[in-house]
């Protein structure tokens, strides 16, 4: 795949890969776009079952809608996939905190190699995109025509605020890579408050989303993760460190949205209170959580979602 700055070049790249995709740049709009997939993308796309609205961006984001995309491929009328929204950290006027989040650590290439690998994922998968502003009236207009009963949050760079959070009947979760159990790593820079605070170990958390960033009811963690070198030594390496704290992101949004499925088909509306993440991982993958960060294995901890994720729908 080649790689273009330009925003335009972006676009007609997306366009390029399937002819039959819509591009919509609303006027109103400060930013962003509305991507549409081609009819023969969306042709063996479910209609069927709990709506879901993905905002996710980057590789927290993309293992959390790749999970998503499985469940709806593998439980067929369980769940529907409506819509991607992701961060556009190829747009100077985007109000993502590129200079205060993960971004900040790669080139503009590889920033446009985030965005495009999630967007053609959404697409190919019968899913419309968009990248722009979420407090916008475009988008209060979009999200009603999706019309979500769940939103699933993973490494989004804006704030949500009550319009959005008080939508789906299902509630709305954020999977947000620190303890914040333990008032740890709320905020942009979770990786960097590990380093600050010359941590051992961490964990994911899933929370219900509020108008305060990062500090929703918790609704359960993953088992402690190692985050030191061997023989306890600490790396300030930021992106080594992040991906090793990613490795159980993808079984915890099937435990968790697998819990809503099965409520939702007893009847039960409203959100999920409480999940003991703890009982649904093994010992030998605790066990795996807890190895020392190994850096000649960087790049290759993150595994798609796959056939060791188990569904309990």
């Amino acid at each position: 795949m080649e790689f273009t700055t330009n925003r335009n070049e972006l676009l007609s790249a997306i366009k390029a890969k399937n002819s039959g995709r819509t591009i919509h740049l609303p006027e109103d709009l400060k930013w962003g776009e509305l991507i549409l997939p081609a009819k023969s993308e969306t042709k063996n796309k479910s209609k069927d079952g709990i709506k879901i609205l993905a905002i996710c961006s980057w590789t927290l984001g993309f293992l959390a809608f790749e999970t998503l995309k499985m469940i709806e491929e593998r439980h067929s009328g369980k769940i529907n996939i409506v819509g991607l929204v992701t961060d556009d950290p190829t747009d100077d006027n985007a109000r993502i905190s590129k200079k205060r989040r993960f971004w900040r650590y790669y080139d503009g290439h590889q920033q446009e190699e985030f965005e495009r690998g999630i967007i053609e994922s959404a697409l190919t998968f019968g899913v419309p995109c968009y990248t722009g502003d979420v407090k916008s009236d475009f988008f209060r207009t979009l999200l009603k025509e999706l019309n979500p009963d769940l939103i699933i949050v993973s490494g989004f760079g804006q704030l949500i605020d009550k319009p959005i959070i008080d939508y789906p009947r299902l509630g709305i979760y954020n999977f947000h890579p620190a303890d914040l159990l333990h008032h740890h790593g709320a905020g942009p820079q979770p990786w960097e408050d590990l380093v600050k605070r010359r941590a051992e170990t961490t964990k994911v958390t899933v929370h219900r989303v509020s108008e305060t960033i990062d500090s929703g009811d918790v609704v359960g963690q993953s088992p402690p993760i190692c985050v030191r070198l061997a023989n306890g030594v600490f790396t300030d390496n930021v992106r080594l460190i992040g991906e090793k704290t990613l490795l159980p992101v993808d079984h915890m949004v099937a435990e968790l949205v697998g819990r809503i499925i099965r409520r939702n088909h007893d009847g039960l509306e409203g959100t999920v209170d409480k999940i003991d993440f703890e009982k649904m991982f093994s010992r030998k993958f605790k066990d795996k959580l807890m190895e020392p960060i190994d850096p000649l294995r960087r790049g290759e901890l993150l595994p798609l979602p796959g056939k060791e994720v188990k569904f309990t729908v």
